[in-house]
């Protein structure tokens, strides 16, 4: 069966291609969710392919109103408006002819203007003129009919401000789609559902609505998107181990990082955990390896500013193309937006290292913070597939202290190393510390060292070994053995 593009970003993408020519199908949504804006960017998107749309209403607005509006929208084309886009409005029809006389306008509107794609804006008003159950389900059997005899695909636009529950047009109709708004917290999110859709098999689930200046964008959930791992795929390429940079750090990974992994740093606020994100890209840069930084709460402007005092020369190497610094606002957002951001600018710049810095604000962007580690996992396994070393930066609760406490549950099972940072106090002062907790398939050095950030960089010093107690975040020295008499 042919396919009818909606033109609408993502759309076409949950409907595995988009909807059948000749089919009927409902769009519902509460008043403001975004079903009249779906309807005309559909048909500016077909009358732009050269076809013949139609946008028949039932409602009492007023086309001069509704076209007003659409004339701020990026998709709105006036020279378009009555040589390929028609407006009809129906109310008088339904009013005084009911049903019977809305069906005649509409088969005589297709086959005048020889039009292949209509919108039927006010479904719950053909609802309200119907005498009965039976008389409204008939009306949604002929207007199947008209579509399957001219092949015209029609879009049924259907608010929800109805009595909830089974609605027998749901199951007449070849598909149904759900526009909806829901509060979390403070926060508003637009999301879209396609409930049905037959002789395809959809994205399933809400997926995050847009609607900006440039019309609707749908933003598929990313881990339905990527590809998932499969026992049988085959083993990832072999890359290159990935050092930091810092001998004394470098000598504890046995030469550094597997190539192609994912490695989260797990460390309190002002453990060092983005300076070491920073010199491993430094380290990269050296060797013309493409390095991108993604953070949440220091602006490039801070980190090159940090870079130069630290002589890491993140300037040159971002003049020379080398490393692309991008930075996220830990504000309201998609996350399915960051992530489709990052793995654009990996394909783009063709990045072999990765310092995503600040899983705490990957987290803030995620409407269902649950979604996170499927996130993480799917977008981890994507960059793996592509060959990129990628480091993942997450913030502990306790500055100081005896816990060790992932915040994020189940990633820290799912990454393939992990690196501690933590602080401890001993006489008055507090150190930093390193700790290599795992490497997944190799051999490492698992001695907890002290290191410091110098105007050098980040130094590795040798074992901590003159204290004890050392996890509690407060060691205390071990005394030295007295001589045997």
């Amino acid at each position: 069966m042919d396919r009818v593009e909606t033109g609408v970003p993502g759309l076409d993408t949950l409907l595995n291609g988009g909807l059948f020519k000749g089919g009927v199908y409902i769009v519902e949504g509460a008043p403001g969710s975004g079903k009249t804006i779906l309807g005309n960017q559909i048909c500016f998107h077909r009358a732009g392919q050269g076809e013949s749309t139609i946008y028949l209403t039932l409602l009492a607005e007023s086309h001069t109103r509704m076209i007003a509006h659409l004339r701020t929208m990026g998709f709105f084309r006036t020279d378009l408006i009555s040589s390929s886009i028609y407006y009809i409005s129906a109310f008088k029809v339904l009013e005084e002819s009911g049903l019977d006389g809305l069906l005649k306008s509409l088969r005589e509107a297709i086959h005048a203007r020889k039009a292949t794609f209509v919108v039927l804006d006010g479904l719950v008003s053909a609802e309200e003129f119907a005498p009965s159950a039976r008389a409204f389900k008939k009306f949604i059997h002929e207007v199947q009919t008209i579509s399957g005899m001219t092949g015209c695909t029609v879009l049924l636009l259907s608010s929800t401000e109805r009595a909830a529950g089974f609605r027998p047009e749901h199951t007449m109709v070849d598909g149904l789609i759900e526009l909806g708004d829901t509060a979390i917290g403070v926060q508003s999110l637009r999301h879209v559902v396609v409930r049905k859709m037959r002789g395809t098999s959809q994205l399933r689930g809400k997926h995050a609505l847009e609607i900006s200046a440039a019309g609707i964008y749908i933003r598929p959930r990313i881990e339905t998107m990527l590809h998932g791992p499969d026992q049988d795929d085959p083993a990832p390429r072999h890359v290159a181990q990935a050092g930091f940079g810092v001998i004394g750090l470098d000598a504890m990974l046995r030469g550094g990082l597997p190539g192609g992994s994912n490695t989260i740093v797990l460390g309190p606020s002002g453990s060092g955990k983005t300076m070491l994100g920073l010199q491993f890209l430094s380290a990269g840069a050296r060797d013309d390896q493409i390095g991108l930084y993604l953070g949440f709460y220091e602006r490039p402007a801070s980190l090159i500013e940090k870079g130069a005092r630290l002589g890491l020369g993140l300037d040159a190497a971002r003049d020379r193309g080398v490393l692309h610094l991008l930075w996220e606002a830990p504000i309201e957002g998609v996350l399915d937006a960051v992530v489709e951001r990052v793995l654009r600018a990996v394909a783009e710049h063709r990045v072999s290292r990765l310092c995503f810095d600040g899983l705490h604000g990957f987290r803030h962007h995620a409407e269902y913070p649950e979604r996170t580690r499927a996130v993480f996992s799917a977008l981890s396994d994507e960059l793996t597939r592509r060959g990129v070393t990628t480091l993942f930066t997450l913030e502990t609760s306790d500055l100081v202290g005896s816990g060790i406490e992932v915040p994020i549950d189940g990633v820290s099972a799912l990454a393939d190393n992990i690196i501690l940072l933590r602080h401890v106090e001993l006489r008055s002062q507090l150190y930093r510390l390193i700790s290599i907790v795992k490497v997944r398939d190799r051999a490492y050095d698992g001695a907890i060292r002290e290191f410091q950030i110098t105007d050098r960089g980040v130094v590795v010093a040798d074992t901590f070994d003159s204290a004890e107690q050392i996890l509690t975040g407060a060691a205390r020295t071990v005394p030295e053995p007295e001589p045997q008499r």
